[in-house]
């Protein structure tokens, strides 16, 4: 049996003026670099959808001693991206966030063609090909990204190319436009053919233009030039027979994490929704359920998605060595799970990194964590988890929103 061991909780930056809901320091993600450096980024000030595409302003902390201790790191764009994902080809391959396009800088959009309302705040759904006559490149099918080729140190911007036919466009409830991006937390795969897939948020509209879902859903993008150029390979749509009538806050499926197993398929983890500050749920009105489904033919074709856990956001998964893999997620608090085997069917029991007690499990639970997480795998069954944790002290002694870190030992057969 597998079992997961945790180290002890390791301080990485703290704050005690950041406000507890939605504030800055949360939201880590954590790398190990080619030089054997731990780098951990997280977002200082972001409290809104608006700040997107300023990744830069996010601080990077580095550890040289496998995180015990941590200091803020010299040229933080740079040392993170190079230690961006390595591509089969020996090339280290980053996307970039898109800007947002704000409300007071868009023309007027075209109708909203009939039955395009998303459930989740109402949001309407456009095509790019919809908006290309009043936006034209600013809604391009092209994501950003930097690349540094095998073999060389200049960090390069790109432009990738999508091919998607109805590649879809979300104009928010506020008024700005949301495009798809790769998100910034979830990491790409490689296929065992050594293509590169990612899922990604974005609803589903079909060749007549209707809605094939009314909730968010998760699109997977396959690469086969190492991320030079992606294009569209199928959908995992979200039903509303999915969640129980009485969960609350229901999104779909806005977080995939992908996982290319042993046995020769792909598993999915999903999340469908969330607990709200905004939205208080209750034993009797549940946060949605996290949901599995399987590809068997190269992710063209999905299973039904199934029941995975009771709640979960951020599902980050990493396949150690032997093809277990490891998953991260939370809200309430934070926890971990392990396969027991390598077709990924059976699971560890959730071992808590921060637990939220019951009477504060739906009204409170922001006062304990952000919830989303981070995972870079160190050794054959090694990682470490980076995380917030709101419930810790500065040495003043005032309440202190903490960026954490805790190595993970993976034990048993």
């Amino acid at each position: 049996m597998k079992t997961i061991k945790l180290g002890d909780p390791v301080t990485v930056a703290q704050d005690t003026e950041e406000p507890i809901l939605f504030g800055g320091y949360q939201d880590p993600t954590i790398r190990l670099g080619a030089d054997g450096r731990l780098l951990v980024r997280f977002n200082a000030r972001r409290d809104n959808w608006l700040t997107f595409g300023e990744e830069e302003k996010n601080p990077v902390y580095c550890s040289a001693d496998g995180g015990a201790h941590w200091e803020t790191c010299e040229d933080p764009q740079d040392t993170w991206l190079r230690a961006g994902t390595r591509l089969p080809n020996g090339d280290i391959f980053c996307f970039r966030e898109h800007s947002v396009l704000r409300k007071e800088t868009l023309p007027q959009l075209p109708p909203l063609p009939e039955g395009r309302k998303l459930l989740t705040a109402g949001m309407s759904v456009y095509t790019v090909d919809e908006l290309k006559p009043c936006l034209g490149d600013r809604v391009a099918k092209e994501f950003k990204a930097y690349r540094i080729k095998a073999g060389t140190e200049e960090i390069v911007e790109e432009t990738c190319p999508v091919i998607w036919e109805n590649m879809p466009v979300v104009l928010h409830y506020d008024g700005f436009l949301i495009r798809v991006f790769p998100h910034p937390s979830l990491s790409m795969k490689v296929d065992p053919q050594g293509n590169l897939w990612m899922p990604v948020d974005a609803p589903a509209v079909d060749d007549k233009g209707n809605l094939l879902s009314f909730r968010r859903c998760t699109a997977l993008l396959c690469s086969k030039d190492m991320g030079h150029t992606w294009e569209y390979v199928s959908h995992i749509l979200y039903r509303e027979s999915f969640n129980p009538p009485t969960a609350v806050d229901v999104e779909g499926f806005m977080e995939c994490s992908l996982e290319f197993l042993k046995d020769g398929s792909c598993l999915a983890i999903l999340r469908s929704g969330s607990l709200s500050p905004f939205v208080i749920g209750d034993d009797a009105h549940p946060a949605p359920i996290m949901m599995q489904t399987r590809s068997r033919d190269g992710c063209k074709t999905w299973e039904k998605p199934t029941y995975f856990y009771d709640y979960g956001v951020m599902p980050v998964t990493r396949m150690l060595a032997d093809g277990t893999v490891l998953m991260a997620s939370g809200r309430p608090g934070v926890y971990l799970r392990v396969s027991q085997d390598l077709s990924a069917k059976e699971w560890s029991d959730a071992v808590p990194v921060v637990e939220v007690p019951k009477e504060d499990f739906y009204a409170k639970y922001y006062e304990y964590s952000c919830c989303n997480t981070g995972i870079a795998v160190t050794g054959p069954n090694t990682a470490m988890i980076a995380y917030s944790d709101f419930t810790k002290t500065a040495p003043d002694g005032k309440r202190a929103k903490s960026i954490m870190v805790r190595k993970i030992t993976v034990e048993g057969e």
